[in-house]
């Protein structure tokens, strides 16, 4: 079904310029505390740069929006912002628009083709909220989810003054059985798997994998996925 619900957009109309008796200090304080800087695609505000970008993808591509009210909507292009955890889209006059309704699944979409999946509406773990947004790497009976964190972090630089960077921070987490489980060690994610834990185990060690690799991390929880189906066959009458 597709939907375009009206009133779900705002304009975010950027400052253009900041009284020019302020000094270069308060500048900062502004722009770090009240401007929220990841808005700032080009990297600069007001002659304060910092390197580093908040956004997951770096130009507007088609994405299926599903709300947390069930709604659907289809055939915009949007940029996620995973500092603040915002939807973008943006009009013909290359404004940027933040979608206020909350968002429950992003699908960025490749040829009509899912690309990468972002969700929110997991339970609180950690210092994540209810609409914190999660990179799905796999899906089945476990949900194998990455959650990028950004620290805004400054330093001075010799002869240069102030710099600024936006960092990211990745912690994975399998959602299953209504639950959110931090993936740490292998124990983690084994013991997760109580009725195939013979099976993973072996599987990585047969594979050499390693859970410090994000990609080891989707094969082992698929792995999981495919043998799940298996345990529900055996237990039919």
């Amino acid at each position: 079904m597709r939907v375009m619900i009206p009133f779900l957009f705002f304009f975010f109309i950027f400052p253009k310029c900041i009284d020019a008796q302020l000094a270069g200090a308060y500048n900062v304080y502004y722009f770090r505390f009240n401007m929220d800087p990841s808005y700032y695609s080009d990297g600069n505000f007001s002659g304060i740069p910092y390197e580093g970008s908040p956004w997951f993808n770096t130009s507007f591509i088609p994405a299926r929006i599903t709300l947390f009210d069930g709604e659907v909507i289809e055939g915009n292009q949007f940029k996620l912002n995973l500092y603040n955890s915002r939807l973008f889209t943006e009009d013909d006059k290359k404004q940027l628009i933040v979608l206020t309704s909350a968002v429950k699944r992003i699908e960025f979409l490749n040829e009509g083709k899912k690309a990468a999946v972002f969700q929110a509406g997991f339970p609180r773990v950690d210092k994540q909220k209810w609409n914190s947004f999660y990179q799905v790497l796999a899906e089945g009976n476990a949900k194998l989810l990455k959650y990028i964190n950004y620290t805004f972090t400054n330093r001075m630089m010799y002869g240069q003054g102030v710099s600024y960077k936006l960092e990211p921070q990745f912690y994975f987490y399998i959602f299953a059985n209504n639950e959110m489980h931090p993936i740490k060690k292998v124990d983690d994610l084994v013991l997760l798997f109580p009725d195939w834990i013979n099976e993973v185990k072996g599987y990585i060690n047969r594979e050499g994998l390693k859970i410090r690799k994000e990609t080891d991390l989707i094969k082992i929880v698929s792995f999981y996925n495919s043998l799940a189906p298996l345990n529900k066959k055996e237990e039919r009458p």
